[in-house]
Order: structure tokens, then sequence, then C-alpha cells
């Protein structure tokens, strides 16, 4: 087990947005990613898209017809929002937060952990996901943030 996590959990999960997970009764948030909230419009063009929709896809997707573990993380945040404890999990050894970094459907927290940095880069790069288009990150849209076409259609 890696420094910081405890107890661990396995089973089938329920998907409950694109960070978000339920695991053996357990609700657990994927450890160092961001991913945005159910109802955040995100822009291609001149199209809005519920993007959290679509992350909670992603998701869904990586971890379809899978058993997943996690390792609830120790000293990473607590669940006072009701969102979950925080957890790194992995459906069939591959890592969810990398996953959901890599395909550009979630944002690294840096200020938790540099490990998903460069799988964020990588998709800004070859604009994955978020990155094909205009969007806010997902503590910005909670906050109140709005794209501007948002605004726009009040």
């Amino acid at each position: 087990m890696s420094e910081g996590a405890a107890a661990g959990l396995s089973g089938t999960p329920e998907v409950i947005d694109g960070d978000t997970i339920i695991v053996a009764g357990e609700t657990v948030r994927l450890f160092g990613v961001d991913a945005p909230e159910p109802g955040q419009l995100c822009a291609i063009g001149t199209r809005t898209y519920d993007c959290g929709a679509v992350a909670r896809t992603a998701l869904l997707d990586l971890s379809a017809g899978t058993p997943v573990t996690c390792e609830l993380v120790a000293n990473a945040g607590n669940d006072d929002a009701g969102e979950g404890k925080p957890a790194r999990c992995f459906a069939a050894g591959y890592d969810l937060s990398e996953g959901m970094t890599y395909t550009g459907w979630a944002l690294a927290q840096r200020d938790i952990t540099g490990h998903y940095v460069s799988f964020e880069t990588g998709a800004q790069k070859a604009k994955r996901g978020l990155w094909k288009g205009k969007f806010l990150p997902p503590w910005v849209w909670r906050d109140g943030g709005r794209l501007p076409q948002e605004i726009n259609a009040q």
C-alpha cells in the first residue's frame, strides 16, 4: 500500500460523476483529480454541451465490467462537502485518476499531488477531452464562474 494510504475497498463501482464512485458501499473521490460537475457546460466553437455528463461517461468507460480496488488516502482532504473520501482507485490495475487526466476529462489537482500533471499536459497538447474546446476548471464553476455562452443563453 502506498504511503499515506489506508485500508482498501474493492467491488463493482457505481459511477456518480467524473471523479466520484461508490465501491463496497463507500463513496470515494478519485485522488488528485477534479472533473467537471454534472450540469457544467463546456463549449466547442459555438456549441455547448454538458461536459460533466461526458466526464461521467468517460469514467464509466474506464471502469466498465471491471472490479475496482481503492486505497483510501489519509491526510488528503476530508469529506466535509459529502463528496466522498479521497482514494487511489484502480480498474484491473489501471489508475483511474491517471486515465481521467490522460483522456482529458479531469484536471490534475496540483495542490494535492504533481503525479497527474504530465497526463493532463499530454491531453492538453493532443486536444483530448475538455481540451478540444473551452471550459472552466471545475473549482471555478463550483464557485459560480460561467462561460460567456452560458451567460448569453440566460
